[in-house]
């Protein structure tokens, strides 16, 4: 596979040393969240300065478990991005712009949990719904490189999703496949990404997946599976994987499922830690 950049020439001729990560499909219900709850936890247990946000406002799965709490356990109005997760709702015309607007912060590591279906929103932000150039052109010069994560299921929606962004994008950003084990973790758990041939013999799917990893250089990642009992359980107290790892409320069989969803997680990071500016 061709590795990915690790930088870019910005729009003002010097390097994009800075990274914006959007975590995204148009599919919703495909881990969006879980990824990008995994992935800031990690890096902020590593030391890693992670500045993050969530476009589905206030109900985000993302705000939900990493947002900062006051005293009786209700979110704080106004997040830390570094510390906590601020939200905006995408949907919405006055909140959409934060997208491009927490460029002006600096921060070296930007994550944008994208709310499903909010490509078209994003198209409204700088564009006027004509596309994604000119909104772009505003993270390369503020000297940002974009880094997609795509979250792939079974379903066809998922890919199409990621053929979406690539016809609109191109290699003007990086791109991540990331396939979420949920549904399974062989070729053919995943037919509309992998491709499959049909009773008929027909050859179907695959198309995207090429696309991505020989036209564009991106890469394929896992989302390690948890079971479903253990991440309920997680989920429904808002407890971040790094906090679960060691929490008494679990059995120590339970906590023990959470370690190794985080050892394989970080694992999978390692090849693209440069696409998120390490």
């Amino acid at each position: 596979m061709v590795m990915a950049k690790a930088s870019k020439v910005d729009g003002n001729g010097g390097t994009a040393s800075k990274r914006a990560v959007f975590v995204t499909s148009e599919k919703g219900g495909v881990g969006k969240s879980v990824t990008a709850r995994a992935l800031i936890d990690q890096l902020r247990t590593e030391g890693v300065r992670v500045a993050a946000y969530d476009a589905d406002g206030s109900v985000g799965g993302l705000v939900r478990v990493l947002g900062i709490r006051d005293a009786h356990g209700n979110l704080v109005r106004d997040q830390d991005p570094v510390t906590g997760v601020d939200y905006y709702n995408v949907r919405a015309e006055a909140g959409r712009p934060t997208l491009v607007n927490c460029l002006r912060s600096g921060e070296r590591l930007i994550v944008h949990d994208l709310a499903g279906g909010s490509l078209v929103d994003l198209m409204e932000i700088s564009d006027q719904g004509d596309g994604l150039k000119q909104l772009l052109r505003r993270f390369d010069l503020n000297g940002y490189r974009i880094t997609v994560l795509h979250l792939i299921s079974a379903e066809v929606g998922a890919t199409q999703s990621v053929a979406r962004w690539i016809d609109l994008v191109g290699d003007r950003v990086d791109h991540v496949a990331v396939r979420n084990t949920r549904w399974g973790k062989s070729t053919g758990d995943f037919p509309f990404w992998h491709g499959f041939t049909d009773a008929r013999g027909v050859d179907k799917g695959g198309k995207v997946r090429r696309r991505l990893l020989e036209e564009l250089g991106g890469h394929e990642i896992s989302l390690p599976a948890m079971p479903s009992g253990t991440f309920a359980k997680i989920d429904a107290e808002n407890l971040t994987f790094s906090v679960a790892e060691d929490d008494p409320t679990l059995t120590i069989a339970e906590q023990s499922h959470v370690c190794k969803f985080r050892e394989d997680f970080a694992a999978a990071l390692e090849p693209i830690r440069p696409l998120l500016g390490l």
